[in-house]
Formats: C-alpha cells, sequence, structure tokens
C-alpha cells in the first residue's frame, strides 16, 4: 500500500511504535512479547530496531472460556531484558494478559517492562461522590502487584494517561513512566498529502 493512503488509525499505530522502538532502545537487547491485538505494532517495532526480538505467546482458551496460555522460548529470555505490550481495551482480555504479565518476571529475566499504549479506566480517577469507584485505583493497583523481576520493580511505561497524579495509585513494586505520542502523531499528520486540512485541537 501506497504511504500516502494510510489512515489516520494507521497514522496513529506508526507513531506509537516509533516512541516505543526509541523507549525499548535504551537497553541492549530487549526480548519483545505481545498481546494477540498488538501484534501488527509489535512487528511495525521491530521493523526499526536490530536489538528488538520479537516472541509469541499462544493464546488459547479452555473448553469453559478460561485462557489457556504457554510462553515460547522462555529458556532463550533467562537472564535477558523483557518486555510486554499490552491492550486492555476490553474487560475480557485483561485477565489473560494479566496471567502472561504476572508469569514472565518469574522467568529469571534481567528486568521486565511492561508497555500500556492505552489506560482503559484513567478518565475515571476520583471519586464525585459517596458510592463512586475509582476504577484507575483498582488497576494500578492490580499492576502494583506485577512480581518482581531478577533486576527489581517493573518498568510499566503508560502512554498520555488522563492525569499525572494517577502515578501515585501505584506501589512500590512498580516504576511507571507517562510518555506522549503525540508529537510524533502530529509530525506524522503534517507529512499528508493534505496536511494543511488537519485541524489540532
Amino acid at each position: 500500500m501506497d504511504e500516502k493512503a494510510e489512515t489516520p488509525q494507521q497514522e496513529e499505530v506508526e507513531a506509537k511504535a516509533l516512541l516505543l522502538q526509541r523507549q525499548l532502545q535504551q537497553k541492549k537487547q530487549v526480548h519483545l512479547f505481545y498481546c494477540a491485538e498488538c501484534q501488527d505494532l509489535a512487528f511495525k517495532v521491530t521493523a526499526h530496531s536490530d536489538l528488538i526480538t520479537l516472541h509469541s505467546i499462544n493464546w488459547r482458551n479452555f473448553d469453559d472460556g478460561f485462557p489457556n496460555l504457554y510462553i515460547n522460548d522462555t529458556h532463550d529470555i533467562q537472564g535477558q531484558h523483557v518486555a510486554f505490550l499490552a491492550s486492555f481495551s476490553s474487560p475480557a482480555v485483561i485477565f489473560e494478559q494479566l496471567s502472561v504479565i504476572y508469569a514472565l518476571p518469574r522467568l529469571f529475566v534481567a528486568s521486565f517492562t511492561l508497555v500500556l499504549p492505552f489506560f482503559p479506566t484513567g478518565s475515571f480517577e476520583r471519586m464525585e461522590e459517596e458510592g463512586d469507584v475509582a476504577t484507575a485505583f483498582t488497576m494500578a493497583r492490580i499492576l502494583s502487584n506485577i512480581p518482581i523481576s531478577r533486576g527489581g520493580p517493573t518498568s510499566l511505561v503508560i502512554y498520555d494517561i488522563h492525569a499525572l497524579q494517577e502515578r501515585f495509585y501505584f506501589g512500590d513494586h512498580v516504576l511507571p513512566l507517562f510518555e506522549t505520542g503525540i508529537p510524533l502523531l502530529k509530525q506524522r499528520l503534517h507529512q499528508l498529502p493534505e496536511s494543511d486540512k488537519v485541524i489540532e485541537s
């Protein structure tokens, strides 16, 4: 497909891929796992660097619907820097990804990085009245219980979070890092043939 025919959604994926590649390359060699929904993004990230090695997970289900998961290449990642590209786009896929996220740091890896391009509960981070449930705090507590790897706490990279104060929802077992892909997205949009018609708000 000609690059000029890319949709805005594809432009956003490309921008996130470039930003994620820069983040992961701060370490030497990174072994990247990914959820099924992020396969295209994972391949784009890997295409930008020889320092990122892609690994797969078998995402299957038992007859009752519960996950039947298998992490491939576990012997190859011992003592290595490992990252997981997650997508919590639906409550239906969060549990299976958390199962993998909790398992990876226990595989004797040198360090573990969780990359979350979208923090789904981020827009409900506070209580407006008695009875409200701040689901952002709940999600942060779940992620804060990721096991510590051989190298220490998990690095948690979140893109374009709703509010910076959500940093304080996370416990000491994770090190949250908030990034943004907006500058790269703007740059890509201005490279489009009709960029003069792009309205920023």
